[in-house]
């Protein structure tokens, strides 16, 4: 079984923010399907014909991991059917990157999950969401909601991330990076 991960922050508070864009990701992924989100301890999830598992971890983001785990030790995926979606401050905004293992990068929900699941070989896709201007503090960029210029370009960037997590449920992480690593920038 796969099992995609979608981080962001439980609550309409942060629902639009940069930081929530893997729950973003997997609700257009779900939508597409037509599949209704369900509670499951910390988590919303979604089961698709036992063949993966959607699952947003109802915690804030330093907490990815509390609610991720139970789930790995109940259903126990290969490191390799595991896919993490965030947000990435190091990669430029409209580029996207599959990544097959490494660190978190600084990202604190990935983080949270290397650190309860005791390993950091499970697959990431990587949203780029830029570095914040010189006089905003990261964590306020990462907080804040997407502008107006970025708001005319998120569609296609979720879009293709969503193609990107279609492509690891049918086939494996490989042919993911090959296909959308190769023209990262959406505008070219």
């Amino acid at each position: 079984m796969k099992f995609i991960i979608g981080l962001g922050n439980p609550g309409k508070k942060y629902s639009r923010t940069r930081h929530n864009i893997g729950f973003t990701i997997l609700d257009s992924f779900a939508e597409k399907r037509s599949l209704k989100w369900k509670e499951f301890k910390d988590n919303e999830i979604i089961s698709d014909d036992n063949s993966f598992l959607l699952i947003k971890p109802m915690l804030f983001m330093n907490l990815s991991g509390s609610a991720v785990s139970p789930l790995v030790k109940k259903y126990n995926p290969d490191c390799e059917d595991i896919l993490v979606i965030h947000d990435d401050l190091d990669i430029d905004f409209e580029r996207i990157n599959v990544k097959k293992s490494g660190s978190s990068g600084g990202h604190n929900g990935v983080q949270s999950i290397i650190d309860l699941l005791g390993t950091k070989e499970f697959s990431r896709l990587r949203i780029g969401i830029g570095r914040p201007p010189e006089f905003i503090d990261p964590v306020d960029f990462v907080l804040s909601n997407f502008d107006k210029k970025e708001m005319d370009k998120l569609d296609t960037i979720i879009n293709r991330a969503v193609d990107a997590a279609e492509v690891f449920v049918e086939s494996d992480i490989q042919k993911t990076m090959n296909l959308f690593n190769k023209k990262n920038v959406l505008s070219e």
